[in-house]
């Protein structure tokens, strides 16, 4: 690109004595010349006039032309593109006007100032005109040639600009929605919880028309008062407007301490299912979270398995009125070890009734179990995740599902293979009023619900991706290189205040995460038109999640899709449904709250809009029949109560099983550690609303079953008979 030129010293423009007359001054304006007692004359009329045409309208018009020649000329040996067309501009204004090399010279200041489009016009004018008869054509060719990539460019410019100013306008406003909604979420969002991790895991309703929620407490280290740092199983028991009663330890100090399930007794009591100690338990608790007399006259614990941390053993009651452990162990059978899942029967008063174990050709795979329900007929169903246990099969893991009678009798048991090379892992279960049930976890790194019957066979499986929480025209701004310049240009163009870049950085790192995403279910809340689906979601690491509650019918169809969350990690754990047809929702967050991981309350109606703490008893009956509504004043008004003890002795074995394995530390203590105190926050009311999601494809995956203890079908399931 020619970006300069010596105009003014082309060919014919150098000054030189004439042979056969006086002195002139020869230009370069083709062959007109100058006398050279004119150039002086004009020369001294520069001198004392200062800016073009100051003092030449004393002159005539044609002394005033010439003289303007002449400053052109001096200005283009200068470089002095803005100079040259102001002269031009006073040449324009004279009967003679602008012809010839003059037009060329007005087009290649205006490319000198890089004014394309005007110094384009003057170079087509120049070479339509002229042609290649002027002094400066092959200049005004390689101009042109540069002008008009430059005006390309340019116009390329401005697209991109206007594209990057829309892209940027709908990302910009979408991000203030969303941070406004997360905003307003932590402002009403319930916490409870001390400065260390305190998580919500299960939840139940409470006889008076409050609710429990369980979980851990995590206790920090005390080195004054010689106390080291633990985790118990942590219970909060709250009233029907949501303000808290009290809170409770069980169980004393330990590890890995945590209430994992938790279901409501017929007493008024609960019966809760954990680990403790390496060891999943099973305690029965009084209304007032003390454990209640075994029939050896003990507390009532049972620690019926070795359990990792972080693992989630499930105990229930069966609608027949059995207690059953759910879950997982390793075992040796034949020389052979590997994890297979089992149920442990329980009398009401503590007293093992038997322990089962599920082989079959099972013994070929690692089992884990997640999660347990109790089906209306009194049988109970478990899901979560097979893996062969060959250590040179790398193949994917399989979604788990087992169904049992309450007397352990195995019903039928199923495997669910990938269809796409990635885990397949169930997480949840809630049993349907026509004896299935629907199950819930991730398949690969996409959310899976399934349907199935009585039997066992699937009746619609659902598979939901990521949801983004900006819509698709905000991620517009992720395909445009150079955002920050254009946004600034743009902006600068309309004399608009310039976004600063941190604010920029912000909006697309949110609109452009590059991180994998990952979701799952962590459960399933049976409602009046369907069920919750309780999800989280996120990028990268599990350190970052937020809250998915995903409304869906009988039939799987998506009512709404709402994302909750704020800028840490927050889980939904449980949740249960409320007389108005909203959803208590618990879980852990540390967003917020009063330092790590808080216990999680807040309440969504039935369009899963934020909704006040109030009416929060059980749904209504089949009769029309509402329990007593609680009050609708906005909770908080008083100081929360002091945390108490509970005295509860650690637990105690009564089953054959046990005795084979390690008791707990503490076993035989009578003395209840004290329940650390505590700083807890207490309920606020409030109401909003979350944009909704699309409405996923339903995707089906086929026969995807076999059965794998025993069942008669090699295609599915056992027969109802074969439970005889």
């Amino acid at each position: 690109m020619i970006h300069s030129h010596s105009l003014a010293s082309s060919k014919g423009g150098a000054s030189h004595r004439h042979p056969a007359g006086p002195r002139r001054l020869v230009t370069c304006w083709g062959r007109w010349v100058i006398p050279a007692t004119l150039s002086i004359a004009a020369a001294l009329v520069i001198a004392a006039s200062g800016p073009a045409g100051a003092q030449t309208k004393e002159l005539d018009q044609a002394a005033r032309y010439d003289v303007l020649r002449i400053k052109l000329n001096a200005s283009v040996r200068a470089k002095t593109p803005k100079e040259t067309l102001a002269i031009i501009a006073e040449m324009r204004k004279l009967p003679q006007g602008v012809q010839g090399e003059l037009i060329f010279f007005e087009g290649h200041a205006h490319y000198q100032l890089k004014d394309w489009d005007r110094a384009y016009r003057s170079l087509v004018d120049y070479l339509n005109t002229v042609g290649r008869k002027g002094r400066n054509y092959n200049l005004a060719i390689t101009l042109y040639i540069n002008t008009e990539r430059a005006l390309k460019a340019s116009r390329t410019g401005s697209t991109e600009r206007d594209r990057a100013s829309r892209a940027w306008a709908a990302a910009s406003a979408a991000f203030d929605r969303e941070i406004k909604a997360r905003e307003f979420w932590k402002e009403k969002a319930v916490t409870f919880g001390g400065p260390k991790d305190d998580s919500a895991w299960t939840m139940a309703r409470r006889s008076n028309g409050g609710f429990l929620v369980a979980g851990t407490f995590h206790q920090p280290e005390d080195k004054k008062n010689k106390r080291k740092e633990s985790r118990s199983l942590g219970i909060i028991a709250l009233s029907r407007d949501g303000r808290m009663a009290w809170n409770r330890v069980i169980l004393g100090p330990a590890d890995d301490g945590a209430v994992r399930s938790a279901t409501p007794l017929p007493a008024g009591g609960f019966l809760l299912g954990g680990i403790y100690r390496g060891f999943a338990v099973a305690v029965r608790i009084d209304k007032n979270a003390v454990p209640i007399p075994n029939h050896a006259g003990n507390p009532w614990v049972n620690a019926y398995a070795s359990a990792k941390k972080g693992e989630a053993p499930v105990v229930l009651r069966s609608t027949k009125g059995t207690i059953i452990a759910v879950g997982a162990e390793t075992v040796t059978k034949d020389g052979t070890t590997t994890r297979l899942p089992y149920t442990l029967r329980v009398a009401k008063d503590g007293k093992t009734l038997g322990k089962t174990f599920y082989s079959g050709n099972a013994t070929r795979f690692r089992h884990d179990i997640a999660d347990a329900a109790a089906l209306p007929n009194g049988d109970i169903i478990a899901v979560g995740e097979a893996r062969t246990r060959d250590p040179e099969d790398t193949g994917p893991g399989m979604g788990f599902l087992l169904r049992v009678t309450s007397e352990g009798k195995l019903v039928w048991a199923h495997r669910t293979p990938s269809q796409d090379k990635s885990d397949v892992r169930y997480s949840a279960v809630v049993p349907t009023k026509d004896g299935g049930l629907i199950a819930g976890g991730h398949q690969g790194r996409r959310l899976l619900l399934l349907k199935t019957g009585p039997d066992g066979r699937q009746e619609w499986l659902k598979i939901i991706g990521y949801r983004d929480p900006l819509p698709p025209p905000a991620k517009e701004i992720c395909t445009i290189p150079s955002l920050p310049e254009l946004i600034t240009e743009a902006h600068k163009a309309r004399k608009e205040p310039v976004p600063d870049a941190d604010r920029i950085a912000d909006v697309r790192e949110m609109a452009c995460p590059s991180q994998t995403p990952f979701l799952s279910v962590a459960a399933i809340v049976p409602r009046t038109q369907g069920y919750l689906v309780l999800g989280f979601q996120g990028r990268g690491k599990r350190k970052n999640t937020d809250i998915r509650l995903i409304a869906i019918n009988n039939k799987g169809k998506i009512l709404w899709d709402k994302i909750f969350g704020h800028d840490g990690f927050d889980l939904a754990t449980s949740g249960l449904a409320t007389e108005d047809g909203g959803v208590i929702v618990a879980g852990a967050t540390d967003s917020m709250g009063t330092g790590g991981r808080d216990f999680l309350m807040f309440k969504v109606d039935m369009q899963g809009n934020f909704a006040p703490w109030r009416r929060l008893g059980p749904p209504a009956s089949k009769t029309k029949k509402r329990a007593a509504r609680g009050p609708d004043s906005t909770p908080g008004a008083k100081s929360p109560p002091r945390p108490k003890s509970a005295a509860s002795p650690p637990p105690s074995s009564s089953s054959k099983s046990e005795e084979k394995a390690k008791a707990p530390e503490g076993r035989g203590e009578s003395k209840q550690a004290d329940t650390p105190e505590r700083d807890w926050t207490v309920p606020a009311s409030g109401q909003s609303g979350t944009p909704g999601g699309e409405d996923p494809e339903d995707t089906s995956i086929g026969s995807i079953f076999g059965s794998i203890f025993g069942g008669r079908d090699p295609k599915g399931p056992a027969r109802p008979e074969d439970r005889k």
